[in-house]
């Protein structure tokens, strides 16, 4: 019997690699004399993996009776689909849930089951019955098996604890439950740890409750007064975590006790208040991130930038970074958001997730159903040929591309913390990204409690508290040869706010928040200078080389410092970032980036294999650019050709080292461009 695993960047059935571009058809929701039609278009497209929900609120319509094989609806016979899919030569990804959501009634659950919630007793028994009944009908047509073609299975959907519905049922409100639990468990049964850590005097752990706060979020809400509400407030989405960790954990494994011995992969928000990605990863075989951008990615002047981010983090968490929902269309209510989805549109986001290094994707919705627009094909396999022409092209170009085989050339981190995030601790406009973002330069996003990355400069983006465990990570990162750089935010408390700067930052001598005097500033008496006016902190630094600077008629001052710790050093300056101190300081370090343009609104990354390169190029501006590109990234010491992978054409310019290309980027759009 063949295996099914993943490794590589893909998906293994023994010794065939299967890439990953799917779509999502819902056999339940379309008539069934189309689905050959249908399935005739999706595979015209060049797309060989077919995606699909199970819903157990369908599926069972009666209490206690489940059909599979379309005797109460024809719509309900799921053996009839699989058996059609496998004919066609499809592999299929299946998902189902317990819960799918899907603007499906009670999110898929049926109503007996839907009032409690995910972890209640009383859910679970419910839900293994529907998991034995499903997976009964699924296990034949699992790849592991001679002639089976179902090699990916989620288990339940974005896995979530909605306290909106059942914060009762966790003691949120009124009587005690799974919070108060956890909390006890999570000081250990120390009451008076518990207040003194959340500055309140209960009496039980049972009286113990959350505080939530709207921090830097805009809303109206209470403000955090100090660590001892900051930590309450955390703690709360701690609870979160641990509690969507734990329905990872038993969805995932009575599934494999049910005989999934396919790969079981969870699927994530595109944000942090729900689950941490890095937990659930821990609980299966792999995550995907769910995206559903706005119209060009032009909600505000930072969604390309946020968007390209959550690629970029997931590519570090993940073991196989694929956006397991990926904007085809839209569902009713949410289209009056997100405007028009031109073909454009789709190839744009797709471009930009390539730039980010994503390795695969699965379009949701690939075919229309109820209350869903916009896709390529609609419910009779008719295709929209503006849209469905795009989608072709896009799939020819993964296919040429491959981008699991990809080596992506970046030498540039930022750290990044998801608690520190989800709770609203720091602000989502981040001056450092925002800066980087500026520059038209890659760079990644790394977490601290991971491992050690790999980047040769790391910029620290987080409050001035982060996890000893992570301080110590990136104290060692620095040791071994890294550059660690900070400016305004420097983690000098743990997660329990006690005073830990195990990494070697300085204090700053004072802070001079009301500082309006240019300056000039430069990095090294060699270095360039730039012009700033800004707030700083200024430092004493007896132990590092200071970075002063000289004020008109007022002296000088010390407003950073360079301090060498093993291998590696640290930058610390006291104000905040922008895009000419960034660049000033790669300078400094002799850092260029792999891939950058001196254009606005044009975006590079670029990526190698073998003896061949490969650029991915996105125009975020509103109109037609000439993009001056330059690939110090690219070593070739000879003229080289380029050949552009969306049209297949070479183009007339050729690379010479050392001079910049010049390409024309339509308007909200991009290509991908092969030097060898």
């Amino acid at each position: 019997m063949p295996t099914v695993k993943i490794a590589k960047n893909k998906i293994w059935v023994g010794s065939k690699a299967v890439p990953l571009v799917a779509g999502e058809v819902h056999y339940w929701r379309l008539n069934p004399i189309a689905w050959k039609e249908i399935l005739l278009r999706v595979k015209e497209m060049g797309v060989q993996v077919i995606s699909t929900y199970v819903p157990w609120d369908y599926h069972e319509p009666k209490r206690g009776v489940f059909d599979f094989t379309g005797k109460t609806d024809r719509t309900r016979d799921l053996k009839a689909f699989l058996d059609l899919t496998r004919k066609m030569g499809f592999w299929v990804i299946i998902r189902p849930g317990p819960y799918i959501y899907s603007e499906w009634p009670q999110d898929g659950v049926p109503p007996y089951a839907h009032q409690y919630h995910r972890l209640h007793p009383q859910f679970i028994k419910y839900a293994k019955v529907w998991m034995s009944k499903v997976c009964a009908v699924i296990k034949p047509y699992l790849a592991t098996r001679n002639g089976g073609h179902i090699f990916l299975f989620q288990a339940d959907n974005e896995v979530d604890p909605w306290p909106d519905l059942f914060g009762a049922q966790y003691g949120l409100s009124g009587k005690k439950g799974l919070f108060q639990e956890f909390v006890c468990e999570l000081y250990q049964g120390r009451l008076f740890d518990l207040n003194q850590a959340w500055g309140t005097a209960y009496c039980s752990f049972d009286e113990a409750a959350p505080f939530m706060a709207t921090m830097l979020s805009g809303e109206t809400g209470l403000p955090l007064k100090g660590d001892q509400e900051l930590r309450r407030h955390l703690d709360y989405f701690r609870f979160k975590y641990d509690y969507t960790a734990k329905i990872a954990r038993w969805t995932v494994a009575e599934y494999k006790r049910l005989g999934i011995n396919v790969p079981i992969y969870l699927n994530t928000y595109p944000f942090f208040y729900a689950h941490d990605w890095s937990d659930l990863q821990n609980e299966c075989d792999a995550i995907g991130i769910d995206l559903y951008p706005t119209s060009e990615l032009a909600e505000d002047k930072h969604e390309f930038r946020k968007y390209c981010d959550k690629i970029r983090y997931l590519g570090n968490v993940s073991k196989l970074p694929f956006i397991a929902e990926f904007q085809s269309g839209i569902w009713h209510g949410r289209h009056y958001e997100v405007n028009v989805l031109t073909g454009s549109h789709y190839r744009m986001i797709t471009l930009a997730a390539l730039l980010a290094g994503i390795k695969g994707w699965s379009w949701y919705m690939l075919v229309n159903r109820d209350n869903w627009y916009m896709s390529p094909i609609n419910e009779w396999g008719r295709v929209r040929g503006e849209l469905y022409d795009v989608f072709k092209q896009l799939v020819s170009l993964f296919k040429r591309l491959d981008p699991t085989t990809l080596e992506k050339i970046v030498d540039v981190g930022v750290t990044f913390n998801p608690l520190q995030y989800a709770a609203r601790t720091l602000p989502g406009d981040s001056p450092i990204l925002t800066a980087l973002n500026q520059t038209g330069m890659d760079y990644d996003l790394c977490d601290p409690r991971a491992k050690l990355p790999p980047h040769k400069v790391l910029f620290y983006w987080g409050n001035q508290w982060l996890d000893e465990a992570s301080q110590k990570r990136l104290r060692q990162y620095v040791e071994q040869g890294g550059t660690l750089i900070a400016f305004r935010d420097f983690p000098r408390k743990d997660e329990n706010f006690k005073p830990c700067q195990m990494i070697g930052f300085e204090e700053p001598e004072r802070t001079l928040f009301e500082f309006k005097k240019p300056f000039e500033l430069k990095l090294s008496p060699k270095s360039e200078s730039i012009r700033m006016v800004s707030s700083v902190y200024t430092f004493k630094a007896e132990n590092a080389q200071k970075i002063e600077v000289s004020v008109a008629n007022h002296g000088k001052l010390a407003v950073g410092y360079i301090k060498k710790i093993g291998k590696g050093k640290i930058l610390h300056l006291g104000m905040e970032p922008g895009q000419e101190l960034i660049q000033l300081i790669l300078k400094y370090l002799d850092v260029l980036p792999a891939s950058y343009s001196t254009t606005s609104e044009i975006h590079t990354a670029l990526f190698r294999r073998g003896k061949k390169y490969y650029v991915v190029v996105v125009n975020n501006g509103r109109e037609q650019k000439t993009a001056a590109l330059n690939l110090p990234g690219v070593l070739f010491k000879r003229k080289a050709n380029v050949l552009d992978l969306l049209s297949g054409k070479k183009l007339p310019l050729r690379f010479e080292p050392g001079q910049a290309l010049s390409v024309e980027i339509a308007r909200k759009d991009g290509t991908v461009l092969e030097i060898a």
